[in-house]
């Protein structure tokens, strides 16, 4: 079997021909079932991990979250807007209109100390179906890309 890199040279406009089409539907689906603008949902999931974020264990991969049972139950902590911004790379003005509006559709809530939480009752079923159909798609879109390789590797293509 030839290396990865090649195939993926040989495979290569398939390839970025179907992520690309995995990532605007589902940026259109985004703007569409959950009327919210990109910089918004990328505000929304940083603002979820970084009140998440002591869920992990020091040193554990970040997506290994074995262990941490349903890790929208436990507190979450609440982190400032300039975290968010800093993490994010988008300006504070644009990370702060991004949480107003998140609030206002009830996905995120301030502190009284001024700090910003997701809210896991902000999930509601749109967004569950949603995510529920973006990991599909992604599944889908994951066996195209190695289907691709491996025919790369295939003497008879």
């Amino acid at each position: 079997m030839e290396d990865t890199e090649e195939r993926f040279r040989r495979s290569f406009g398939l390839i970025a021909f179907a992520m690309n089409r995995h990532l605007a539907q589902h940026m259109r689906r985004l703007s569409r079932e959950l009327e919210a603008d990109l910089d918004a949902a990328f505000v929304w999931a940083t603002l979820a991990h970084l009140n998440a974020l002591h869920i992990a264990r020091p040193g554990a991969y970040p997506l290994d979250w074995s262990g941490a049972g349903d890790m929208l139950r436990p507190e979450l902590n609440p982190v400032r807007l300039s975290d968010v911004a800093q993490v994010t790379g988008l300006p504070r003005e644009t990370v702060r209109r991004k949480l107003a509006l998140l609030r206002e559709r009830g996905r995120a809530e301030r502190t009284a100390d001024g700090r910003w939480r997701f809210r896991p009752e902000g999930i509601d079923e749109a967004a569950y179906a949603f995510t529920r159909e973006m990991a599909r798609n992604l599944l889908q879109t994951a066996a195209e890309v190695q289907r691709l390789l491996d025919q790369a590797c295939d003497p008879a293509r």
